[in-house]
């Protein structure tokens, strides 16, 4: 009697928490958004900077090798997100209405996606500083 109570005490939850698999999933995909949306507000927060500071300051400061690596981790979390979104979508626990607030989503991070890759190359093929400086001050990013 024992064993068997051990056995669904231990086997329980395991078979409880199948049906839930989208909500772990969409926690998830919540979690990437969050840090998608972080990293976007500091690539905004540096333009900004960089908008109000002089050629010498954006030298000194490094914000050109700054917003080239942050549009590079950036970009990496979009496609982090990007997955995630793709899996929730094809998740037969989900109902129709979620699958298409994930869709509207996916179309947002991709747009998103493809603004950051722009402006990583753009910013990448800069050859000077000053042309860096410009090209960061004329860059808009929002989710």
């Amino acid at each position: 009697m024992k064993r068997r109570i051990l056995i669904v005490l231990l086997a329980g939850p395991l078979l409880l928490g199948l049906p839930t698999r989208y909500s772990l999933r969409g926690q998830t995909c919540t979690d990437d958004e969050g840090m998608v949306k972080s990293y976007v507000q500091s690539i905004t927060d540096l333009i900004d900077t960089v908008k109000k500071e002089n050629l010498p300051d954006f030298e000194k400061a490094y914000h050109e090798q700054s917003c080239l690596t942050r549009l590079t981790l950036a970009l990496g979390i979009v496609n982090s997100l990007i997955d995630c979104l793709n899996k929730a979508a094809k998740d037969p626990a989900a109902t129709q209405e979620q699958i298409a607030a994930i869709k509207t989503k996916l179309q947002s991070y991709t747009k998103l996606k493809s603004t950051l890759e722009q402006d990583h190359e753009s910013l990448k093929a800069a050859k000077d500083t000053k042309t860096a400086k410009a090209l960061i001050e004329k860059f808009v990013i929002s989710t």
